[in-house]
């Protein structure tokens, strides 16, 4: 099989004939899925114990071990992708020390590092692919890593400055004048504090995620339509998290109330369900399909 651009290929693996699986051929496509579904489990590792540790396994499933469903979801889509019936793609020199790179990085004992092995097989099967459909995975597969490694990073980098943009914007809103990320109750009573949990940033960064699902699932292209109704879904989600604490902020009695499971789980599903159904009914429809 010829090589597309850049590169040099060698033959698939042949079928191999195993008796308990039959016939099985493995495909540059299904052997780089099998990467990501490793560095995607080493990845969550820690997320997946402490939830399972904090709450026990039954409660960790049913919170989808403190994962948000739009990862999972992008996840799936992503490796259906790179495992739909496509033209076969012949293996490369570079896979065998992007495969080992990334390999290296899953075996690490910081669980972290997977994402940066994740990102890299992105990379190299974003620029290597012969067909769209496996470039449009890979744009998936490295969104991912945006909530799940570069917004830690970020926020690792720039705290002081998004804390304080988050309580300037709750402060606005309860009309008081925040000293860093420290904002006067309304009432005068106390302060309030943000800390790094309750920044709009995670839920940011799960905008772009599912908005590159949906592009990448439909057209494969940002349209000026795509890049604003992805605005519009950023401007809802930090809508939702700065009026939670702003709740917070003007009815301090009702703490427990606005910032424990119940007012948690209510602010979850109405970030879940703005970014879903804005992704759903008008990401990705106005350019056409690239095959």
């Amino acid at each position: 099989m010829a090589a597309g651009e850049g590169g040099h290929a060698t033959p698939l693996l042949r079928p191999a004939a195993l008796p308990w699986l039959g016939t099985v051929t493995l495909t540059r496509q299904s052997f780089f899925a099998g990467m990501v579904v490793v560095g995607f489990a080493n990845g969550i590792s820690e997320k997946v114990y402490r939830s399972v540790t904090d709450s026990g396994f039954a409660a960790a499933i049913f919170n989808t071990f403190e994962i948000s469903i739009i990862l999972w979801g992008a996840c799936f889509a992503a490796l259906a992708m790179l495992l739909r019936p496509s033209a076969e793609q012949a293996f490369r020199r570079g896979d065998v020390l992007v495969s080992l790179l990334a390999g290296l990085a899953f075996m690490a004992p910081v669980p972290a590092l997977s994402w940066l092995g994740i990102g890299l097989i992105a990379v190299h099967l974003r620029r290597t692919a012969s067909d769209d459909t496996t470039r449009r995975a890979a744009a998936i597969v490295f969104a991912l890593t945006i909530p799940l490694f570069w917004t830690r990073l970020a926020f690792a980098a720039f705290s002081g400055t998004i804390l304080h943009i988050d309580a300037r914007l709750v402060g606005w809103m309860i009309g008081t004048v925040p000293v860093a990320n420290v904002v006067p109750l309304a009432d005068g009573s106390g302060s309030l504090f943000i800390a790094p949990a309750c920044s709009s940033l995670a839920n940011l960064s799960l905008v772009f995620v599912s908005a590159a699902a949906f592009v990448n699932l439909r057209s494969g292209r940002w349209t000026l339509s795509a890049i604003g109704w992805t605005a519009a879904s950023a401007v809802a989600v930090v809508a939702i998290n700065i009026t939670r604490i702003s709740l917070i902020g003007l009815y301090p009695w009702e703490y427990e109330l606005l910032h424990g499971p119940i007012g948690a789980s209510v602010a979850g599903w109405l970030t879940f369900a703005v970014i879903a159904l804005i992704g759903y009914n008008r990401i990705g429809f106005d350019a056409p399909v690239r095959r």
